[in-house]
C-alpha cells in the first residue's frame, strides 16, 4: 500500500499493457488527500502553461495566474524578454497584480504599501523604510521562476527541476510544428467553471471513444471515432488524430496556416502536454484549453482560439467566428453534460476499475505518467 491508498493490485492493473490494462480507481478523482499529494508531487514538478506570447505584446505587459495555489505573473521586461515572477510582495505577502494589463511606468507597485519593483523583480522603492536597520533594498527581489517557451506558449516549472521542455517534447515537434502556434494571437473564446476533478475533463478530451454516444450529430458526423489514430509517445505527452470520414479535405472556418501541407487538411490533431495543456487543431483554427484548478472537485476550463497575428483585436472578429462557434459550442455543451455524470459516479462506494479500450490509449498513457509522478512509499 502506498500513501495514495492504492493497492499493489490496483497499480499493477494500470501498469499492464494496453490490451490487459485497467483505469485508475475512482478515488483519484474525488479524494482530497490525493489532490493534496498532486499539489506536492505532480504540479510543481511539471511544466504548467501560463500564457501565450501574444498576451505580452509590449514591455510592461503582464498576465497574472494562480497556478494550483501559487500566484505567479508572466511579464515582458524593458528589453523585451519574458520573465515569470512570484506575484507576492516581499513585505506583507500581498498579490501584486491581477488579471491582465500593463505596468504603469514599467514598475510593479504593491497596492498595499507601495513597495515598488522593476520588471526584473528587483525592489526599487520601499516607503518609510530608510530608517530601518539592516534593511538593504538591493538585496530584495521577487523570486524569478524557471520558464520555457514552446511554440509561442509560456510554461513555468515551479520546483525548477523538470527536464528542459524542448527536450521532453522533441518527438512531438514534427507533428505540431506545421501549425505554427508561435505566429498566432490568442483570442479567449469561452470560460466554464465546473464541479468535478480536473482529470475528468482532460481525459474526456483525450479519446474519441465517446463520440458516437455523446456527439452523434456533431463531432462524430464529420470525424468518426473508428477513424481515430492514436500515437505511441515518450510519456511526456499524448497525441491522436481525428480523420475526416472519407479521408477528404474538409472545409475550414478560416484561411489555412501559410504553407501547411494539404495532408493536414484531412485530420484534426489532439494533443496533451502533461499535466494539463490541451490543444485541438485543424489546419486553420488551433483551439487551446487551459485550466484554473481550485481543488479536487472544482476547476475552470478556459478555451482560447489562436488567430492570425493582428486580428485578435478586430471588433468584428467575434462575428467572423460565428460559424466556428456554431460548430464547437454544442460539442462543448455535450462534454460538460457527460462529465457531470462522471462527477456523480466517482463518488459512489460501488465503483470498480474499468477496463481500457484501445481507443483510450491516450488515457492509458496519462494514467501511467500520473503514477510515475505520484507514487512514493509510505514513510
Amino acid at each position: 500500500m502506498t500513501d495514495l491508498a492504492l493497492t499493489a493490485l490496483e497499480i499493477a492493473a494500470v501498469r499492464a499493457p494496453l490490451e490487459h490494462a485497467a483505469l485508475l480507481p475512482a478515488k483519484v478523482y474525488s479524494d482530497p488527500g490525493i489532490f493534496r499529494l498532486e499539489r506536492e508531487r505532480l504540479f510543481p514538478a511539471g511544466w504548467l502553461p501560463v500564457c501565450h506570447l501574444s498576451d505580452l505584446n509590449t514591455p510592461g505587459s503582464y498576465i497574472a495566474r494562480h497556478l494550483i495555489g501559487e500566484p505567479v505573473v508572466a511579464i515582458r521586461d524593458r528589453g523585451g524578454d519574458i520573465r515569470v515572477l512570484s506575484n507576492v510582495c516581499r513585505h506583507r505577502n500581498t498579490a501584486l497584480v491581477s488579471g491582465q494589463g500593463s505596468c504603469t511606468g514599467n514598475r510593479i507597485i504593491c497596492p498595499y504599501h507601495g513597495w515598488t519593483y522593476g520588471l526584473d523583480g528587483q525592489l526599487l522603492a520601499a516607503p518609510f523604510m530608510d530608517d530601518i536597520e539592516d534593511f538593504v533594498r538591493r538585496d530584495i527581489r521577487l523570486p524569478q521562476l524557471r520558464h520555457d517557451i514552446w511554440h509561442g506558449f509560456v510554461f513555468v516549472n515551479l520546483d525548477g527541476g523538470a527536464p528542459p521542455l524542448g527536450e521532453m517534447l522533441a518527438d512531438l515537434e514534427p507533428l505540431i510544428a506545421p501549425y505554427r502556434f508561435e505566429d498566432m494571437q490568442r483570442f479567449e473564446l469561452k470560460r466554464t467553471r465546473v464541479q468535478w476533478n480536473w482529470k475528468i475533463s482532460l481525459e474526456n478530451f483525450s479519446e474519441a471513444y465517446h463520440q458516437p454516444w455523446v456527439h452523434p450529430a456533431t463531432a462524430e458526423k464529420d470525424f468518426p471515432a473508428r477513424k481515430a489514430e492514436y500515437f505511441d509517445t515518450n510519456n511526456a505527452y499524448s497525441l491522436f488524430r481525428l480523420h475526416q470520414g472519407n479521408g477528404e479535405i474538409f472545409p475550414l472556418f478560416a484561411e489555412p496556416v501559410p504553407g501547411i501541407a494539404d495532408a493536414y487538411r484531412r485530420f484534426v490533431t489532439v494533443c496533451n502536454i502533461y499535466p494539463y495543456f490541451h490543444s485541438l487543431t485543424d489546419a486553420a483554427t488551433p483551439l487551446v484549453l487551459d485550466f484554473n484548478i481550485f481543488d479536487e472537485n472544482e476547476h475552470e476550463m478556459v478555451w482560447s482560439l489562436l488567430v492570425p497575428q493582428g486580428t485578435g483585436d478586430d471588433p468584428a472578429l467575434d462575428e467572423k467566428l460565428s460559424g466556428f462557434r456554431a460548430f464547437i459550442e454544442p460539442i462543448m455543451t455535450e462534454d460538460v453534460t457527460i462529465c457531470s455524470g462522471i462527477a456523480q459516479g466517482v463518488q459512489s462506494r460501488f465503483t470498480a476499475q474499468g477496463r481500457v479500450s484501445r481507443m483510450e490509449k491516450a488515457i492509458h498513457q496519462f494514467h501511467n505518467w500520473w503514477l510515475d509522478r505520484m507514487l512514493a512509499p509510505v514513510a
